[in-house]
Order: C-alpha cells, then structure tokens, then sequence
C-alpha cells in the first residue's frame, strides 16, 4: 500500500476512488490521508443497498467537510441500466464531479475498486473509459471466489455498460491484490501485492473513528476490546442468493455454538446482511464500519472466524481461520478446531 500511496503522491492528476463497500472506503480514506490528497481528489461510492446509501450519504458529509468531492450513487436495477436511464444520470455526475475538480475527461488518475476477475463493474466501467490513467484495487479478497457468471449474463452486463478484458488496456498502470495466487488461472498479467499495512499514528486514528463510526459504534467498539475473546464475521449469503434465509441463520448459530467453547464470540455483521438473527443482543456487532477499521484500532482478539471473507485475513487475532475460501460456489465448510 505504500507503493500506492507513492504513486498518488506523485500524480499531477486529479484523482477519482470508485468504491463499492466500507472496506474500500477506509483504503480510500487512508491513502487520502497518507498522500495528503485533501482539495484535489472526488470519491465516487456506488451501491444498491439502502443500507448502504445511508451510510455512505454519512460518510460523504464529513469528507466533503475535508475538501473531499462525494457523490453517493443509487445503482437502482439492471432495468434502468439496460434503457440507458443510469447512464444518464451517472454522465451528468461525471460532468458535475470534474467541473467540480477543475479537471476534465482523459486528464485524471482513477483509482478503482469495483472490478471483478471478469469485467469493470457498472458505473465505474463509465469513469474508467474516460480516465487518463488508472490502477485497481481488489474489493476484497474474497472477490476471487465469487462464482463465474455464465455466458449471457456477462453479454447482458456488456451491454448495459460493464467493460471486459480490462487488463488490456495501457491506461491500468497496477491491478492491486491480496493473494496473487488466487487468480493464477486467469489471463490478468502483472498483478501487484496489496496490504493495507500502513502505520497510522493516533491523530491519523482519531479522524478515521470519526470518520466511520457514530457514538454507538464507539460504545460498541470499547465493548468488544474489553469482553471479546473472539470474532465471527457475517456475509450477505442470502442476500445475494447463495443460500436461503433459515440456512443462513442455522449456519452462523452452528458457528457461534461450536466457537463459543474457546470463549466469548462477538458477531461483526456484514453491512449488507439484513437478517435479524436471535443471538443475545450482547454478542452482536451492529455498526456498518469496515472491520478492517478494528485492526487500525488495535482492538484484538484471541481468535477470528469466517466463512469466505476477507475480514478474517486482515483482523488482529492470534488465530484466523476462513472456514473454506470458495464456499460461494461449493456451498459447504468444515469446522476447525483452533488448538
């Protein structure tokens, strides 16, 4: 991460962050933060979650009180992209943010985040054909093992907007992920190591508390340094329509019963998980900040737990297990005992 915030430090160019998850936010923030990039960088955060609009609208506030340029966008449905209805409203806030950075089209640096090992997904694919320069960064390090989307869907996807063979194009200058070996079998040449490994120092931490969190979420976050022995972290499975509902539910209760015997296990819940699960309240984490968040924080544990996320990789636990990295396409996991 280093690296990138060298390559931003030294841009001459505007910059602009397409971000789809808290998590690319916080790497967002922090390399705002590092390359000091206050006054001449836009943060473009796309997503179909209410949950998420109404966080990222938060968010947005208190960077544009940063001199950070933030639009919030509704990607709606696959409907409004096919009759060219997002495209429409995404060029008119792509005019909007330049004019805004005193810069225009083929003249500023993208940094983005919403990508896939297939296409750049919908609306980055529109800043990326207009960028002079860019670099990817994964959105997550599970993001390789979401399953591949059959022929006709990717069609669809091209049509609508979404852009394949990304890797082609001269103007990526750095595709950014966390295990290179992950995507071995797929045509993207050069792939560089990411970490978000960077030092913060307490100020640094101070501002991206409040930046991320509200006063619950602080009381939230004292309580789990305090009483956490270990973490479980929840996926959108069901929301994204990988297993059902009650799966959900019966998979993550087995996972809390089953760890709960090395000690007490808090419940980080995803912040596109909308079930409401019947854990004692105690246990479960609400806020909508990166879990990654924590690990700046030094808040740690004895043990993380996952099921093919990428949080387990980053958190500060003396044990990480991620129950098995391709369960979004093998549908099944094994328990670990942890020592």
């Amino acid at each position: 991460m280093t690296k990138i915030v060298e390559i931003l430090r030294e841009t001459q160019d505007k910059i602009i962050f397409v971000c789809s998850s808290p998590y690319n936010i916080l790497i967002a923030a922090s390399l705002i933060m590092k390359a000091d990039l206050y006054g001449k960088c836009g943060l473009i955060l796309p997503t179909y979650s209410q949950k998420n609009i109404n966080y990222f609208e938060d968010i947005a506030s208190k960077m544009e009180q940063r001199g950070i340029i933030c639009e919030v966008i509704n990607k709606k449905n696959m409907l409004h992209r096919a009759v060219g209805l997002s495209d429409r409203e995404n060029l008119a806030i792509i005019k909007r943010v330049l004019s805004k950075l005193h810069t225009r089209r083929q003249e500023f640096f993208l940094v983005n985040h919403t990508w896939n090992k297939a296409l750049v997904c919908y609306p980055a694919s529109l800043w990326f054909r207009c960028c002079k320069e860019s670099i990817f960064i994964e959105e997550g390090y599970a993001q390789i093992a979401t399953p591949s989307e059959n022929a006709f869907i990717l069609w669809l996807k091209r049509l609508y907007g979404n852009q394949k063979e990304f890797w082609k194009d001269s103007r990526v200058k750095g595709i950014y992920v966390q295990n290179k070996e992950l995507f071995s079998s797929y045509p993207i040449p050069e792939l560089k190591q990411f970490e978000l490994n960077l030092d913060f120092s307490e100020d640094e931490k101070y501002e991206l508390l409040d930046l991320f969190v509200n006063f619950q979420d602080r009381l939230e976050i004292e309580r789990l340094g305090k009483d956490a022995n270990g973490i479980l972290y929840t996926q959108p499975i069901s929301e994204d329509g990988y297993v059902k509902e009650k799966d959900k539910i019966r998979i993550y209760k087995d996972l809390v019963k089953y760890y709960s015997k090395y000690g007490k296990v808090f419940v980080k819940i995803h912040p596109r998980d909308t079930t409401h699960y019947d854990f004692p309240e105690a246990l479960i984490l609400k806020g909508n900040y990166p879990s990654e968040l924590l690990n700046i924080l030094g808040v740690k544990f004895k043990f993380a737990i996952g099921l093919c996320t990428s949080a387990v990789e980053t958190a500060n636990a003396d044990v990480r297990i991620n129950l098995n990295e391709r369960f979004l396409s093998e549908l099944k996991y094994e328990l670990h005992e942890l020592w």
